[in-house]
């Protein structure tokens, strides 16, 4: 079988005269060709003439400076702390020597820069007219033996967290190696260190945190609740809202270790024993209360005291006449107690985890009462605005008297219902039959009385 190919035309080849290509090329100005140096970018800065060398010759310098000192060892230091000078008012080369300088300090070493330029960096960054920016400072940080906690420090100091930080250096600095990563890892750590945070410190590390995935949180809010004091809790109750919303409940509330738990547990405590404390405390400076009343008022506030690190939430009821006086003092959770011709009183609901307590401060009655915690008492004890004394005695439940010796005998009740005090609470001390005696005669005077206002308080609602 014959195949023929037919051959395609051919453009014709050009004819250029010799003649023509030298008047063109006697046209082109005079061009001098520089091959890099670095010996002759060195002599340009002594000469004081560093504005004349190129970009290109700046990269050859820097990319051939490591085997140049290994020629010139006696001026390695010097010569390249002349080239950082020259940098301070050389923004483009500071840019190309920062880069490679972080580059440095995650380990590669002479593969990107010279050593003698990494050593003699602080030439550059002490001056007081790059001293200051972020770079510098973040360069500082990575040549440090404890460079993710300096890191985690700058961040705090510029109020960013780690996506922050990368956004405002990823022009000048390669954002992509391991150290930046890992600065996740080093926020809870260096946030403990911090002896009395303020406010801001403590919405960075909020901040952080939100940003973090979920393992990494957990990891962190572990690290955070076993390592922080309860008084920085104490005093910033935004953390402890944070930690209640995010772990108290739900799947993450298991994914702490035990001690956070417990720990977290005493944060929420703390921070509602306070708000309750200081309202007691404003009852007893702002009303006019006779002794008796007074007294009955420290009493509740000091039993109390002996389960602060129980309480999980908190609200505050007042009679008309009690929000008058105290005004907008009180913090947390305060509505207005409907009247319904009761005694005035105030009242504070506990939330214990699986039980509510009602506590009466005064008038008739002045019971503690304690609920199930359900759905139904949920949305009424804490979700409904226009709560009465009357109504929430009509809810019935558990109840305890406060006549006397009410603080020895509160304590089994309240146990025998799995609410136990703090830890290292002082025992109940031993009574004579004389005080059992006079105990039980006040008692069922109690009964009568609250058996008298229950039946009100139905007939009411």
């Amino acid at each position: 079988m014959n195949l023929q190919f037919s051959i395609p035309s051919l453009p014709e080849t050009p004819q250029c005269s010799p003649n023509h290509l030298i008047r063109l090329a006697s046209n082109l100005p005079d061009a001098t060709i520089s091959i890099p140096n670095v010996d002759k970018v060195l002599e340009a800065i002594k000469q004081g003439k560093a504005d004349q060398v190129n970009q290109l010759e700046w990269i050859y310098c820097i990319h051939a400076k490591a085997q140049w000192d290994q020629q010139n060892t006696d001026r390695s230091l010097k010569t390249s702390a002349a080239i950082w000078k020259v940098a301070i008012s050389n923004l483009w080369l500071q840019h190309q020597l920062l880069w490679r300088l972080a580059l440095y300090y995650n380990g590669l070493q002479e593969q990107v820069l010279a050593q003698s330029l990494a050593e003699s960096f602080d030439i550059f960054a002490n001056s007081d007219l790059v001293s200051h920016l972020l770079p510098v400072q973040i360069i500082r940080a990575l040549r440090n033996t404890q460079a993710g906690r300096e890191l985690a420090k700058i961040a705090c100091e510029q109020r960013v967290n780690r996506t922050e930080l990368l956004n405002q250096i990823r022009e000048y600095l390669p954002v992509w190696i391991p150290l930046f990563s890992q600065l996740i890892e080093y926020i809870t750590p260096y946030f403990t260190t911090i002896v009395s945070p303020n406010q801001q410190q403590v919405k960075w590390l909020l901040s952080c945190l939100d940003e973090m995935s979920d393992s990494q949180q957990i990891q962190a809010v572990n690290h955070l609740l076993t390592n922080v004091s309860n008084d920085i809790a104490n005093n910033h109750s935004l953390l402890v809202d944070w930690l209640r919303s995010n772990y108290r409940n739900g799947e993450n509330w298991y994914k702490l270790s035990e001690p956070a738990r417990q720990k977290l547990r005493e944060w929420i405590g703390g921070i509602s024993y306070g708000d309750f404390q200081n309202l007691v405390n404003l009852i007893l400076n702002k009303l006019d209360l006779q002794n008796f009343e007074s007294n009955r008022l420290c009493s509740r506030r000091d039993f109390w005291a002996n389960y602060s690190n129980r309480f999980e939430r908190f609200r505050i009821l007042l009679p008309k006449t009690s929000q008058i006086a105290i005004g907008y003092e009180i913090q947390g959770d305060v509505d207005l107690l409907e009247d319904d011709g009761s005694d005035p009183t105030e009242v504070c609901i506990f939330d214990f985890g699986e039980w509510f307590v009602v506590e009466f401060f005064r008038g008739k009655g002045s019971e503690t009462r304690l609920f199930p915690k359900n759905s139904r008492n949920e949305q009424i004890l804490f979700g409904e605005s226009t709560l009465s004394v009357k109504r929430i005695r009509c809810l019935g439940g558990d109840k305890h008297d406060h006549v006397f010796l009410w603080q020895e005998f509160s304590p089994t009740w309240l146990k025998n219902h799995g609410i136990l005090p703090n830890l290292n609470t002082q025992p109940s001390r031993n009574l004579t039959a004389d005080k059992l005696r006079q105990r039980e005669s006040k008692l069922k005077q109690w009964k009568k009385e609250i058996e008298y206002l229950e039946r009100e308080a139905k007939a009411y609602v």
